[in-house]
């Protein structure tokens, strides 16, 4: 039993936390969206696509803007809770001999944000053709950190005291954090004054560093006292996508646009770090004696091996704009004077708005696969405890999600300031018995504004959103196992229960502030 317990302790959390970061570079819990202008108008912004950040999101349009440079980041407060539940909605607690039931727990960093910056340059070659080079990351919430202990009431000697016990949601993770960027290299093309084109090549780049705890044992329940702290650094250096857009203006009132994006599946190698036993087996306190091991000591370099599909996107987007009346082309030069026609909102219209469409295939990323190679053993000092098993994949639960942003875009100070609000929402990617707590992919949404202020040849911009989120009750029926060793428990190499059930509700403030320079 000793053996059986440890090696779900090598491999269970890894199994499990693995989903989420990997989805982060798709849009199952992403939101809208870098760049303060789209993200200050809900998202609703594929149409307008006027900053240098439309070489990733809406290349077409990058021949019809000036040379320029834009720089902006996103800071996010999130907050992630978890009920942990045992089937059919029951109680329940760490065990190994502790009468404690789990409390609800919160990410650690809730009250601390987390900084995602966003970088991209426009060069306007010809009166027909724009060249941008934009480095981004997914617009995800950053790092993650969640505690191995929560605090529970305990009386002693007459009064009240907080005893740390192990967290209920450990098994689902103990943190997420790494780089993922999407350089992309594009160009836009007007075929005519009307209709414009767009392409760009993404170089993407992951590396992450995910943790987790191991459920214990093959018993229907948790028992702490064989639990281990798993950590996993993958990375894969070039994953290659592609962006295509259409930008069509019919009117001078109204321009339309549609938006394709694709890529290719993370294929990342790293190595695995386990730390056992994490816990003092007699008081559920942080273990100072945890020995680790190390697969690349028994394997080399890169042992562990993570692919995952990352789902394709598409969206539609159709923009009414007023142009200000009487506005010269003499006009157009004072205020700034462009090599080539170029459209820019503060300087020519009145006030716009638009409407999005989205859709993103998260059914692809229907499993994650993880895999080891035979033979990595686990010890507790020179005593062998287990060998972790050579197939941990895991499925995901994802569908497909549809989505609508509204937004716009009104003009208070003409060429000098303007106000911008939008809102957003998209249908569920999971269903509630596939819970984590790294993301929660339900029926949510967000709202929110922000200002934009031209000085000379800059626009400062602000932006803020609220985000929702319907969260997901499983009544304590959920749907992610353990990893556990082969044995004879009748369930292959996982656990007999779940360790996912209950319920978890998540919300998030975003500031966003950047610059747009045109030259």
């Amino acid at each position: 039993m000793r053996r059986l317990c440890w090696t779900s302790a090598m491999i269970a959390g890894t199994s499990v936390l693995l989903a989420a970061p990997a989805a982060r570079a798709s849009s199952a819990i992403e939101f809208p969206d870098n760049g303060v202008a789209q993200f200050s108008r809900g998202g609703a912004w594929l149409a307008t696509a006027t900053d240098p950040i439309a070489g990733y999101y809406n290349p077409a349009a990058l021949g019809r803007q000036p040379t320029q440079l834009g720089l902006g980041a996103n800071f996010f407060f999130q907050k992630i809770c978890f009920k942990r539940l045992s089937a059919g909605g029951q109680p329940t607690g760490p065990g190994g001999g502790l009468t404690d039931t789990y409390p609800e727990v919160c990410n650690a960093n809730s009250g601390k944000p987390n900084v995602i910056p966003n970088l991209a340059f426009t060069w306007r070659a010809t009166k027909k053709l724009g060249i941008g080079l934009s480095v981004l990351p997914p617009s995800s919430f950053g790092t993650l950190d969640w505690s191995g202990t929560a605090a529970v009431p305990r009386q002693a000697g007459g009064r009240t005291i907080e005893t740390p016990v192990p967290a209920s949601q450990r098994y689902l993770s103990m943190g997420v954090d790494g780089t993922i960027l999407l350089p992309t290299l594009a160009a836009g093309y007007n075929i005519t004054d009307q209709l414009s084109v767009g392409a760009g090549f993404v170089a993407g780049i992951a590396m992450l560093q995910l943790k987790s705890m191991s459920a214990s044992n093959v018993t229907p329940q948790d028992s702490f006292t064989g639990d281990a702290l798993s950590t996993l650094d993958v990375k894969d250096l070039f994953v290659p996508g592609f962006v295509v857009s259409g930008l069509y203006s019919p009117t001078s009132n109204i321009d339309v646009a549609a938006w394709y994006r694709w890529s290719d599946s993370i294929r990342a190698k790293g190595d695995l770090t386990v730390e056992f036993p994490y816990y003092n087996a007699s008081t559920g306190k942080v273990s100072t004696r945890a020995t680790t091991t190390h697969s690349a000591d028994q394997k080399g370099k890169d042992a562990a091996k993570v692919t995952t599909a990352v789902p394709m996107e598409a969206r539609i987007g159709a923009r009414w704009h007023m142009p200000r009346k009487g506005v010269t082309p003499l006009e157009k030069e004072r205020f700034r004077e462009d090599a080539y026609p170029t459209r820019d909102p503060l300087r020519d219209d009145l006030y716009d708005v638009e409407l999005d469409l989205t859709w993103a295939n998260n059914s692809a990323q229907d499993k994650f696969q993880i895999r080891f190679p035979p033979g990595i053993q686990v010890s507790s000092g020179v005593v062998p405890f287990g060998e972790v098993p050579q197939n941990s994949d895991r499925p995901t639960g994802y569908r497909d999600t549809f989505g609508a942003r509204l937004g716009g875009q009104y003009n208070l100070l003409v060429n000098r300031m303007g106000i911008r609000l939008g809102s957003w929402i998209e249908s569920s990617a999971n269903d509630a018995k596939y819970l984590t707590v790294t993301g929660v992919p339900s029926l949510r949404g967000g709202f929110g504004g922000g200002l934009v202020f031209r000085i000379a040849m800059v626009d400062l911009e602000a932006g803020y959103q609220h985000l929702w989120s319907a969260g997901f009750d499983n009544g304590g029926n959920g749907a992610i196992k353990a990893i556990v060793a082969n044995g004879p428990n009748g369930f292959g190499n996982r656990s007999s229960y779940a360790v996912n059930g209950g319920s978890v509700t998540q919300h998030a403030n975003i500031a966003s502030i950047g610059a747009v320079a045109r030259f």
